[in-house]
């Protein structure tokens, strides 16, 4: 296995690639333009909002890094901004409304933004002739599987979606294999695991408790807080994104998914543990259609990329709320 692992790096190597990141300027994209950087790669991040880029990246990053202001939903922007610059490699497909109560909040927003954006950049990679598709999808596909323990092959019943950002990722791993192979493209899909980090969303279940924490406000946990995430640490994310440009990931789908099952009763648990103040902690009614969790298999992750998640929760929630706590004191301080 470690003979097979170094020969997939020396492969990705050997090569200095040309990559775009659509909706790079997010929490995963700006990592993952790092982790691509840091292997001699050059990105372009396509974004419609370039601020979270500035300050993030180091002068020598900067040295492999175009920022470009793009609207993936503007056909024609899209093309002129990937057309720009030398043919690109492959491109990765982060831009979609990731949060579910956004997606929720104006659905044809985010059904529009979810979809229309994939098929834009389906659309120029085919007219530009960029031969490569790695689109990031998302473990709540699995919210509609009967099945507990769940892996790539496992079947999905669109018919069972009750919620918007699940329809919309199922629609679009659909539309990415549709479309690759009409047009003769090769893609990779990616399943993240829920994501979190310093500078992670403010709405994210482990940064919202941290934050209520610090300010003195209860935290609120939804249903009886059984429900699970198996939280994945952005530096894992990123990592996984870059093993994927191997030849061996080419027309597959994949999980990258967290290293361990917590319920949120336990977010909660080690939000008391990492903050030394008094935490309250409510009950609500659920969240409508929110993801209950499942055992997602990282078995095909591990074959193909050489690639595990390595970052603990107990570690990575450590790290979070210490970026959190500090980040609140210095604003505080102003």
């Amino acid at each position: 296995q470690n003979i097979l692992k170094v020969l997939r790096l020396q492969i990705i190597k050997r090569v200095n690639m040309n990559v775009a990141i659509v909706g790079g300027a997010g929490f995963i994209g700006r990592h993952t333009a790092r982790e691509l950087i840091s292997h001699g790669h050059t990105v372009s991040i396509l974004d419609i909002d370039l601020s979270n880029c500035h300050g993030f990246f180091n002068a020598v990053e900067m040295e492999s890094l175009c920022l470009m202001h793009c609207d993936a939903l503007d056909y024609d922007m899209l093309k002129s901004m990937l057309g720009y610059n030398a043919r690109f490699d492959a491109v990765y497909m982060l831009a979609a409304i990731s949060d579910s109560k956004e997606n929720l909040a104006d659905i044809p927003h985010a059904v529009n933004t979810n979809i229309m954006s994939l098929t834009n950049t389906l659309e120029v990679a085919n007219d530009l002739k960029i031969p490569r598709i790695i689109f990031s999808s998302t473990v709540w596909v699995y919210s509609i599987s009967p099945e507990v323990d769940v892996n790539e092959e496992s079947s999905l019943y669109i018919n069972s979606s009750d919620h918007i950002y699940t329809t919309c990722k199922v629609a679009c791993e659909s539309l990415v294999r549709n479309f690759c192979a009409v047009k003769d493209l090769d893609y990779t899909i990616l399943r993240y695991g829920i994501a979190y980090g310093p500078g992670c969303h403010p709405d994210t279940v482990m940064s919202r408790f941290i934050t209520n924490a610090i300010n003195d406000v209860p935290l609120t946990i939804t249903g009886d807080g059984n429900i699970y995430r198996n939280f994945l640490n952005v530096d894992d994310h990123a990592r996984g994104n870059y093993l994927a440009l191997c030849d061996g990931a080419k027309n597959e789908t994949i999980n990258l998914e967290g290293p361990e099952k917590i319920t949120l009763t336990e977010v909660a648990e080690r939000v008391k543990e990492l903050h030394p103040g008094n935490v309250n902690v409510e009950y609500t009614g659920q969240r409508y259609g929110d993801y209950k969790g499942k055992v997602v298999d990282n078995k095909k992750a591990a074959a193909i990329l050489g690639w595990k998640p390595t970052i603990d929760f107990e570690t990575g929630s450590k790290t979070l709320y210490e970026y959190i706590k500090k980040d609140i004191n210095n604003s505080t301080a102003c």
